[in-house]
């Protein structure tokens, strides 16, 4: 399933900008838009890290409040994974755009398999990162920024646990509590809420895990008291990154004729897998590679990749053409590449399957009536 960049997670930031006067790259959501026409004071974004509508319909009752206020159904973008997702969603720009193109990528220059959200070598965590190197390659301008400076009114905030704010909350309920607070304090805001579950559950222990149940109908209840509490200013927006399939990891560094064409260590992620190959070998990779994971993997070159329009339309971050390697394998079933001894994982994400592209679009308020 491709992502459709005019029905995606980018373009509820399209229609947040929209609603706030800010300029915007991609179309709005109509679906949302009728929403935002209500004048609501407070607009608040939830992010349910994982809970793609697969998940949401396994593990959740149809008469579930999360269910319930489902409107639409909406892509992820490509690779559907969170380091490109949720910066997708928070800039309203595409994967193309921002560069964030999976969860670790290879710079040549620096000899480094950079993993995005965590600072470190995905490969060496030891090795040295060069100072400034994230700042120099990542920094970006959110959503909120922009609507700040369009109508400097609306009181903005970002809510992330720890680790990935150190003052940030430990669980899913106290970061709804510190957005009370905030939104307490001010006569108009826009917030966003993030929440790292169901995602890492489902990572360690599968889609279909109890663990994994538990925790989607926690986040439902949780969310359900809080809009039973809320005032009738307030907008409500709960979606996710992407959603997850039930892997079966193949041991990528076990077919020696594959890794003898190696130039550097494949990046990117398990599921859409970036390979640099040395000079003299891309016919060998082509067919060792086709003998052994064409069952599993469509594999493109760089340039079949770009003119797919996968990552989006707009203009080329640098990144695209910096660490874009020779070839890109993208999973077409439940199969994703190990590449580290790390962790085993018994679901992932970054494919185009529809578990893993298919994310709600839930939305409510107390105004009355749909809109």
């Amino acid at each position: 399933m491709r992502p459709d960049y005019t029905h995606s997670i980018v373009n509820i930031a399209s229609s947040l900008l929209a609603r706030y006067g800010a300029d915007h790259d991609h179309p709005t959501l109509r679906s949302l838009d009728q929403w935002l026409k209500k004048d609501h004071k407070h607009v608040l974004v939830f992010l349910l890290d994982g809970l793609g509508e697969s998940l949401m319909k396994m593990h959740l009752e149809e008469d579930s409040f999360l269910r319930r206020h489902r409107k639409d159904t909406l892509t992820s973008v490509f690779p559907a994974t969170t380091t490109a997702a949720t910066t997708a969603l928070l800039t309203g720009k595409t994967p193309l755009e921002t560069g964030f193109l999976g969860w670790f990528l290879y710079f040549p220059k620096e000899d480094i398999h950079y993993e995005i959200f965590m600072g470190t070598d995905f490969y060496d965590d030891k090795k040295k990162i060069p100072a400034g190197f994230h700042e120099k390659h990542f920094a970006y301008e959110d959503f909120f920024t922009k609507i700040k400076r369009s109508d400097p009114g609306v009181k903005t905030a970002i809510f992330h646990p720890t680790p990935i704010d150190d003052e940030g909350h430990e669980t899913f309920a106290e970061g709804i509590e510190r957005y009370k607070t905030f939104k307490r304090k001010h006569e108009r805001t826009a917030a966003y809420i993030y929440s790292r579950e169901p995602d890492i559950l489902a990572h360690h222990n599968g889609t279909t895990d109890a663990s994994v149940r538990k925790a989607v109908r926690k986040q439902n209840d949780l969310i359900a008291a809080f809009a039973e509490d809320m005032d009738e200013d307030t907008l409500v927006i709960v979606t996710a990154d992407h959603g997850l399939v039930d892997v079966e990891e193949i041991p990528l560094f076990d077919f020696h004729d594959i890794t003898a064409t190696f130039r550097h260590l494949p990046a990117n992620e398990p599921r859409m897998t970036n390979f640099f190959i040395r000079e003299g070998s891309h016919e060998h990779f082509i067919t060792f590679f086709n003998e052994h994971f064409s069952h599993a993997f469509e594999l493109y070159t760089k340039k079949e990749l770009l003119g797919k329009g996968l990552l989006g339309k707009g203009k080329p971050h640098h990144l695209v053409e910096e660490t874009l390697g020779d070839f890109i394998a993208v999973a077409k079933d439940r199969y994703m590449f190990k590449l580290s001894d790390k962790v085993t994982h018994k679901a992932h994400h970054a494919g185009m399957t529809e578990d893993e592209m298919k994310v709600p679009l839930i939305l409510f308020d107390k105004k009355g009536g749909d809109a």
